[in-house]
């Protein structure tokens, strides 16, 4: 008789709670006020505001021009600073890297970029082999 009871009320719970959800009439840029009743609940939605679909969520002053990256081919060492031959910071692997936009040419006419790492950024010399995708 428990199991029957907990089951009338479960499914008394959930007609008043989709008749709850089915008050709001949904006009495009006002505010709606809806009165319904059901026979176990009285529902009533006031003050709800709906947005047009057509209003732009990003707008042109959002949009940021992407972004070089380059597809290594081989393991690449980079250092914290441009033009540092000393000990590299760390290695890339054969990989696609993600560049800031910054370039450098060094005394010897090589070209560093900036690129995103794990440590943050850093410069790699651009190698030979590499690919370099501008957008």
């Amino acid at each position: 008789m428990k199991k029957l009871a907990s089951l009338t009320v479960a499914m008394g719970l959930m007609a008043s709670i989709a008749a709850t959800a089915s008050a709001a009439e949904v006009t495009t840029g006002t505010t709606a006020t809806t009165k319904t009743t059901s026979s176990d609940a009285v529902a009533t939605v006031t003050g709800a505001t709906y947005l047009n679909p057509a209003d732009p969520v990003i707008t042109p002053a959002d949009i940021k021009p992407a972004t070089p990256q380059i597809i290594l081919t081989k393991t690449t060492a980079f250092h914290l600073s441009m033009g540092s031959m000393a000990t590299p910071a760390g290695w890339l692997s054969a990989q696609t890297v993600d560049t800031t936009g910054v370039i450098m040419k060094d005394a010897m006419g090589n070209e560093w970029r900036e690129v995103y790492t794990w440590l943050g950024t850093a410069w790699i010399k651009v190698p030979s082999s590499a690919y370099v995708i501008n957008p």
